[in-house]
């Protein structure tokens, strides 16, 4: 039987994979969406805590608070009924629109400047 931090770990390593099923129903839901990676997975700092951090930046809309956790369970669905997502991968989806985006990078661990991204789609 597997432990709990193996069976995390392997879920870790496949990040591009995750993220690309992610950013396909992102994609089928708001088409004109951007999908980035950002966090410990793509900064190559992976712990026993981490997740893999998507963010959904929605360029030319502006969405209440509510609207963003429909909008984050309706992208989980999907990529799980349509494109296979492990029901308990440690994904973590992050909507920003084009209000909310510098306010998000503001309050990010590290300045902008020093975010790594990785663009999906």
């Amino acid at each position: 039987m597997l432990s709990w931090v193996k069976h995390h770990f392997q879920h870790l390593r496949k990040w591009r994979d995750y993220a690309e099923l992610v950013a396909r129903a992102v994609s089928d839901l708001v088409p004109e969406a951007e999908v980035y990676v950002i966090g410990s997975v793509v900064e190559g700092k992976v712990t026993v805590y981490s997740d893999i951090d998507v963010l959904v930046v929605i360029p030319n809309k502006t969405l209440n608070s509510e609207s963003r956790k429909d909008l984050v369970v309706e992208i989980l669905e999907r990529a799980i009924e349509y494109y296979g997502l492990p029901w308990d991968a440690p994904i973590e989806i992050h909507v920003a629109d084009k209000n909310t985006l510098q306010d998000y990078l503001k309050h990010s661990r590290k300045p902008a400047r020093e975010v790594t991204w990785i663009r999906i789609n």
